[in-house]
């Protein structure tokens, strides 16, 4: 760039010095003795010109330039002839309609010229920018030389008439000045090309455009070769001039855009498509083109001296090149006003290479500006950079410290698991439960402060997988339960029945949503009642969205839990707040996943989960999440029709309890109908038995105010108007519970805890209803041969449990204890190996990280030995407090058929067990 500055100085100072010297040669060579007549009527000939009524109407002329009046009038130019020599009449404006040239010599005719832009240019007898005529002048003293100039338009001319030697040697100066002119905006243009293609910067490219135009303009004023155009009548260079400072408007408007503008492409092109429309009218209206021009020119650097004040006003930051560019496009316009632009004249030079410094300017600001912005890119990137690697830094750290944690952690609560299972005090009971509660909520912390890690790092994945979407929502509803049992609040479900039962996605990540969501919930009610609706949603895509609505009746979510939830930007510094606030950092985790999940969340105040619902007051939080159900078998269900068209009261004191129990029945084509409060159901009972249409089904709330539900059982029991075959199924919550017989003495069949899912109640009412129409010694028998199979099964079950930690080893060892299975532990991958050829394991749990040999390696050699000996494999499941996918993926690799993450749940175990036990069972079976 200072290269470039030193350049424009040099070249600026060569220019004045030259010129200089120049403008000595060419004093006193300006001739006088002009003289005009214009013929308004445009009528008149040239022998009417030489009569004397004309001839003395000619008034002498202050020289160049002379105007033409336009329209029909034409004027008339007498040029002074001096000595004997040959000349060459000029005309420098190229866009003169029509030109006539006579030289008489005592008053006879000796030649005549015509030219002009209406005749073809083959007939102009030289090439010239504008016109030129050869003039022999002779000895005679009596010769005229006169001009006949007649436009459509008012338009302004130059006339010299000089000896060819004077011309070549202005032509050749002028030339050669040009020449220089046209080369300096060529290699900008070059210079501003190569910067836009290899930059991708479109104002360089633009930039290059202009000064390309601007070089063909010049270019204009040195050849005749681009007047030929014939439709442009002359007005080439002036249409390019005009095309150059379009296209460098729209190049300044995008370096520093008008305040409460962009300067994006868009701008850029409307400037253009502007341009465009001012060109076109200046070809389709010539006498405009002047103005236009003269407008343009001072109109633009006006604009950005403007716009530079402003900003400097306001103390920004301005480039000092763009102000010298804009004061040297100023300067060369005050420059053509002040002294004209004469045809040949140093004057026009100097103007020229005034635009080209401003020009060279302007392209230096843009080069710091692609600096400023390339440095600033890099420094970016070398930002992200460091942020992803700390960020990596730090998701590694905290994923070891949480499989560090994990391993206490899993003694903690596996052991505190166990302990609830044995007879307590209500004391030990509560210190225990304590224990357990805290130990959860610590590593759901864990888990939420690794996943906030992940998430930043980009570590975190989805995964694909097939579920049971009912059996996830039915899943949710029952572990919240446990910590609602103490609270006075109503937990309800409800699936729609369109909503199918097998879907694809992420199960886990979905469950870590509902609950985060349910557990926001209950922090915001104190007591009422909170409802988790599921529901199906087809829009105009074929992929169907789930929605999910979890409503509450409490006092609302704060600004920063809102927050937390709807905010789309990383936490940053309010991360140390989110912490600080109880389930903020879960609602953020949770609005990520749904947004990974190509989902959306929002908060709705009061809105009823339900259409009829009865809450009005609390909070709505709605999810919807695009999701791809998978359409299962339809299967004969001979069963259920047992419950079409079965008349079913439900009792219960909670309105959307009541709306969600009846939409379900009324999807199973039961008759369903709702009662608020036991009188009102005893009521109806009586009244039904009177009209011989009694109810079949009974489903009541245990927790009633008035009547419990246990007490309107033993009414109805009590009652001989009602009839003894109604099935009575009791709804009660966890604490609420009572024992069998209590429940049996009151004529109550079933109890359940609620939440209730709609498939449990279905069941449990086809299964109710088909034992009251069977013998009841055939179905104890049933069941007590079912039992004594599964006792059989599990009895003769063997695991293997390979754990370096001896207290991970007795939590196992106990929940299997519980489970009522046979187990042999061992302490190493090695003991591992050398157990599971000696003996015979129906399941191997094999912790991944263990002394001498890990679990890894020691499956891999059991695989080995299995395929040599040609063995059925050994179901091996991986016992790992690492959750991340990559770990899950070397444990697929080494030959482990499932994965297991610490701490261990002894539901989960179960269902583990049950699965590999009917596993066994199916392979005996073909055998």
């Amino acid at each position: 760039m200072k290269q470039t500055l030193r350049l424009l100085c040099a070249s600026l100072v060569g220019l004045c010095l030259l010129m200089d010297n120049l403008w000595a040669q060419d004093a006193g060579s300006a001739h006088s003795g002009y003289q005009t007549f214009v013929d308004t009527s445009g009528q008149l000939a040239l022998n009417d010109i030489l009569s004397n009524r004309y001839a003395n109407l000619f008034v002498p002329s202050t020289g160049s330039p002379f105007k033409l009046p336009g329209g029909t009038a034409a004027l008339w130019v007498q040029v002074p002839l001096q000595h004997q020599d040959t000349y060459l009449l000029e005309l420098h404006n190229p866009s003169i309609a029509r030109i006539h040239v006579y030289l008489l010599r005592n008053d006879v005719l000796r030649a005549a010229y015509t030219g002009g832009t209406t005749n073809a240019r083959a007939t102009v007898p030289l090439p010239h920018e504008g016109f030129a005529f050869p003039i022999n002048v002779q000895a005679s003293p009596e010769q005229k030389l006169l001009v006949r100039l007649q436009n459509d338009y008012p338009v302004s001319t130059h006339i010299s008439l000089v000896t060819l030697s004077e011309a070549t040697r202005i032509h050749t100066r002028h030339q050669a000045l040009q020449g220089m002119l046209v080369g300096l905006l060529l290699g900008l243009a070059l210079n501003c090309l190569l910067q836009g293609s290899l930059r991708n910067d479109p104002l360089h490219l633009l930039m290059a455009i202009s000064a390309l135009l601007f070089g063909l303009s010049s270019l204009s004023g040195v050849g005749w070769a681009l007047h030929n155009l014939e439709f442009l009548q002359g007005r080439t260079g002036a249409l390019l001039h005009l095309s150059g400072l379009v296209v460098l408007a729209a190049t300044l408007h995008g370096l520093y855009p008008i305040p409460g503008t962009a300067g994006d492409r868009s701008e850029r092109i409307a400037i253009l498509l502007v341009g465009a429309l001012i060109l076109l009218l200046s070809i389709a209206l010539p006498g405009l083109l002047e103005q236009t021009l003269s407008i343009v020119r001072i109109g633009l650097p006006l604009t950005m001296a403007l716009l530079s004040a402003v900003m400097l006003w306001r103390r920004e930051h301005i480039d000092r090149l763009f102000l010298c560019g804009t004061l040297l496009l100023i300067g060369s316009w005050l420059l053509e006003q002040a002294l004209g632009v004469p045809p040949h004249d140093l004057t026009r030079h100097l103007v020229d290479f005034l635009l080209w410094g401003a020009l060279a300017c302007y392209s230096a600001s843009l080069y710091r500006r692609l600096q400023r912005n390339m440095i600033k890119r890099v420094r970016q990137r070398h930002e992200e950079a460091a942020l992803l690697a700390q960020r990596n830094a730090r998701a590694e750290f905290l994923a070891r410290i949480s499989h560090e944690v994990r391993t206490p952690m899993n003694g903690v609560l596996g052991m505190s698991e166990l302990l609830l299972n044995t007879a307590l005090s209500s004391k030990q009971r509560d210190y225990v439960q304590t224990i357990h509660g805290s130990g959860t909520e610590l590593l759901s912390l864990i888990n939420d402060i690794l996943d906030i890690s992940r998430l930043e790092s980009g570590q975190l994945t989805l995964d694909n997988l097939r579920f049971d979407l009912h059996a996830l929502i039915n899943d949710c509803l029952e572990n919240h339960r446990n910590r609602l049992a103490s609270q006075p609040i109503e937990l309800i479900g409800f699936i729609h029945p369109d909503v199918p039962q097998l879907m694809e996605g992420d199960p886990a990540r979905l469950r870590q949503v509902i609950m985060s969501l349910l557990n926001s919930a209950t922090l915001n009610t104190a007591d009422g009642e909170i409802l988790l609706a599921v529901g199906l949603e087809r829009q105009a895509s074929d992929l169907p969205v789930l929605r999910l609505a979890i409503q509450d009746s409490g006092h609302g979510m704060s600004a920063d839990a809102r927050s937390s939830l709807l905010d789309i930007a990383a936490p940053g510094e309010r991360l140390l707040r989110i912490l600080e606030g109880q389930g903020q950092l879960s609602l953020y985790i949770s609005q990520q996943l749904i947004r990974m999940m190509g989902g959306q969340v929002g908060i709705k105040e009061g809105a009823g989960g339900l259409p009829g619902g009865a809450a009005a007051a609390g909070t709505t939080v709605w999810v919807s999440i695009p999701a791809r159900f998978i359409d299962s078998p339809v299967e004969a269900d001979q069963q259920g029709r047992c419950l079409v068209d079965r008349s079913i009261l439900i009792v219960d004191d909670n309105a959307t309890s009541r709306k969600v129990l009846q939409q379900q029945a009324s999807a199973w084509q039961m008759a369903p109908r709702t009662a608020s409060s036991g009188r009102e159901a005893l009521a109806i009972l009586r009244a039904q038995a009177n009209l011989d249409s009694p109810f079949d089904i009974l489903v009541v709330d245990q927790s009633m105010p008035g009547m419990t539900g246990l007490e309107l059982a033993s009414k109805i029991k009590d009652d001989p108007i009602i009839s003894n075959d109604l099935l009575v199924v009791m709804l009660t919550g966890v604490n609420q519970l009572p024992s069998r017989i209590v429940a049996r003495n009151a004529g109550i069949h079933r109890v359940l805890n609620k939440p209730v899912s709609g498939h449990t109640l279905r069941a449990t009412l086809i299964d109710g209803w088909l034992q009251c129409r069977e013998q009841a010694t055939a179905a104890l028998r049933r069941e007590a041969q079912q039992a004594s199979e599964q006792r059989s099964e599990q009895a003769d079950f063997m695991v293997l449990v390979a754990e370096d930690n001896a207290v991970s080893t007795r939590v196992i060892q106990g929940m299997l204890s519980k489970l009522k299975v046979a187990c042999e532990a061992v302490e190493n991958g090695r003991e591992a190996v050398q157990a599971v050829t000696q003996n015979r394991y129906d399941l191997v749990l094999m912790d991944c990280e263990m002394q001498e040999m890990d679990g890894f390696t020691a499956t891999e050699q059991i695989r080995q030995w299995e395929q040599q000996h040609a063995l059925s494999p050994i179901p091996i499941i991986a016992l790992t407090a690492h959750i991340l996918p990559e770990h899950r993926e070397r444990a697929r690799r080494s030959g482990m058929n499932g994965h297991m993450a610490k701490p261990i749940d002894l539901a989960q175990l179960k269902a583990l067990l049950d699965h590999w036990m009917a596993q066994r069972t199916t392979r005996s079976k073909d055998r």
